[in-house]
């Protein structure tokens, strides 16, 4: 399961993504995504994507024994000519030296801290790696008229869906329907919003997935779904998942929807 949360106001995610190899490039395409949303510079992202890459490897190989199901915690926030990025664990913790003749893969602390302006290692409960990145720029805005939070929506969803849905296996005319359904699902989504922060979960089942967002005000999962109504087709979203329900749970002590659409590797026929 792959949660992500952030407001729209502000370009602050928060990334919760099971300790496996596979989530590794999913949190690398948000950071990626949100540098882009604020026009970081490309080699200072790259920078970034390298060092979280590191971080988050570390992570998925040693915060957990073997077999034991963990999570990862990347909190990603661009800040005044820089970017903050954090990855957590809430396992063993760092050990002081690999196993004797085990691999060094994942101890690359010392290439983190030669791309980061600045590294703190935190233990406690897990081990938490924080790193802030110069991003080439003074005051980095969002681009193409996009307002910080909201533009992350529509990009950020759009490559989480295609890392799932390749790791899937999905055959590419279904990845591009699953992508535009990301699309769509994002720019419609926010209209109905409850408050300010997005919550977006994305659920493996087979080769498909589940995609569930939130929180949105009462009717508007269903407002969601026809926001993509073409005359003469109907609902472009309907048509193209197979699956379409609503969930409601309290929000701030009001009641409040989730939009949960399913997908699997193969179209089905239309109705």
């Amino acid at each position: 399961m792959i949660e992500i949360e952030f407001n729209i106001l502000s370009p602050h995610v928060h990334l919760t993504v099971p300790a496996t190899e596979d989530s590794i490039p999913i949190a690398r395409q948000v950071l990626r995504s949100l540098g882009e949303t604020v026009a970081a510079e490309r080699e200072a992202l790259e920078d970034a994507e390298l060092a979280l890459t590191e971080a988050c490897a570390n992570a998925v190989e040693h915060a957990y024994a073997a077999g034991e199901e963990g999570k990862v915690v990347v909190i990603i926030e661009p800040k005044a000519g820089e970017m903050h990025v954090s990855v957590r664990d809430f396992g063993r913790g760092m050990p002081d030296a690999p196993p004797e003749g085990g691999e060094q893969r994942g101890f690359g602390l010392a290439m983190i801290e030669g791309v980061a302006g600045q590294v703190q290692i935190r233990g406690g409960e897990g081990t938490e790696v924080a790193m802030d990145f110069p991003m080439g720029t003074r005051d980095m805005v969002a681009v193409d008229g996009a307002i910080p939070g909201v533009e992350p929506a529509e990009r950020v969803l759009r490559r989480l869906v295609a890392v799932v849905a390749a790791q899937a296996d999905m055959a590419s005319d279904r990845l591009m329907e699953a992508l535009l359904v990301a699309e769509l699902v994002a720019r419609y989504g926010l209209r109905y919003l409850v408050g300010e922060q997005v919550k977006i979960r994305l659920d493996r089942v087979g080769q498909g997935f589940a995609l569930r967002l939130g929180p949105l005000e009462p009717g508007g999962a269903r407002a969601v779904v026809n926001e993509s109504d073409v005359p003469g087709i109907g609902s472009v979203v309907e048509r193209l998942v197979d699956g379409v329900r609503t969930e409601t749970e309290q929000v701030d002590g009001a009641g409040a929807e989730f939009l949960v659409l399913s997908m699997a590797s193969t179209a089905h026929a239309p109705g």
